[in-house]
């Protein structure tokens, strides 16, 4: 335990301070005898295959007719009137017919306003990215070279070295949406062991498949409910540029990214090693029926190959 010297975005309003990191009752996942979870709260994450995650858990809700919080003022943000992405408040929401099972959209993570929405066995999993694949995918998505009239053969590094420029543009927007407003260097280190105390699990887009099998085994789900299809992949001229002094330029322009990314790449592996042996066997299981999934329908000889078809979302990588 030890004493939290920074205040989070996401708690300024109550004027409160998280004293210690807590326990958020991580229980070692078996899916031999458990039940499936089915209160989930997904921190969708800009440009990390956070669409992909979001098609899986909303096609089990929907399979489990399960109920899924609505963002009120804007499509796919919980955010203010003015559609800007704030600290999440129970009237950002839509409520369905019942108290929601399941909440997806883009939001600022505040742990208060959540706890008062949903229950306290409720899972917490968000997905993060390298964090210089995230940018390059977000800069060509917002079309960040036509908004600033970037000219360059490389706009992208253009940017970087002139970011000063463009204020519009977030450098560490990870953690913004984790409630945390301009991190510094002495507090990084601080506020990724709180962020690991109030999320069960933070998945790694790099390793989509681990993730995924990791998570189903935490919420005591079938591997056929986190099948996806790869398809519709996103192209871009830099999308596999890679040069070591824009990649340093990048690192010094948004280091918190990198030290989020870094302390939850291992983590995620040491998470894996401690589930054992079986996680192999699930992991070869699942790329099996990934690969009946991607095949052409007319190949698809029984319904015992693969689950039902239509549960099955598209991977998206922009």
């Amino acid at each position: 335990m030890f004493q939290l010297n920074f205040r989070p975005q996401s708690v300024q309003r109550h004027g409160e301070i998280p004293t210690a990191i807590q326990d958020k009752g991580k229980v070692a996942p078996s899916t031999d005898n458990c039940a499936e979870k089915q209160h989930i709260v997904f921190l969708k994450m800009h440009k990390c295959a956070s669409s992909t995650v979001k098609g899986i858990l909303k096609s089990y809700a929907k399979l489990h007719r399960l109920a899924i919080a609505s963002p009120k003022y804007f499509r796919y943000d919980f955010c203010n009137k003015r559609c800007i992405l704030a600290p999440f408040q129970k009237e950002f929401m839509e409520f369905p017919n019942s108290h929601p099972n399941m909440l997806l959209d883009h939001m600022v993570y505040n742990e208060r306003a959540l706890k008062e929405v949903f229950p306290h066995d409720t899972f917490y999993v968000t997905i993060i990215r390298e964090p210089f694949a995230a940018f390059k995918s977000y800069f060509a998505f917002f079309q960040l070279d036509k908004l600033h009239k970037i000219k360059s053969r490389n706009p992208v590094k253009y940017f970087l070295e002139h970011h000063d420029n463009y204020k519009t543009v977030s450098n560490d927007a990870f953690a913004k949406q984790f409630g945390f407003h301009n991190p510094q260097k002495k507090d990084f280190s601080n506020i990724c062991r709180y962020i690991d105390s109030k999320f069960h699990l933070v998945m790694i887009t790099e390793y989509f498949d681990e993730s995924l099998v990791l998570m189903k085994r935490h919420l005591c789900w079938k591997l056929e409910d986190v099948l996806y299809t790869a398809i519709n992949a996103g192209r871009y001229s830099y999308k596999y540029f890679q040069d070591e002094s824009v990649n340093r330029m990048h690192r010094n322009w948004s280091p918190f990214s990198y030290a989020l990314y870094d302390y939850f790449n291992k983590t995620l592996w040491r998470k894996i090693q401690e589930e054992g042996e079986s996680f192999s066997q699930d992991l070869h299981r699942f790329r099996s029926m990934l690969k009946v999934v991607r095949k052409p329908i007319s190949t698809v000889e029984t319904k015992e190959n693969v689950c039902n078809l239509s549960n099955f979302v598209n991977l998206n990588f922009y």
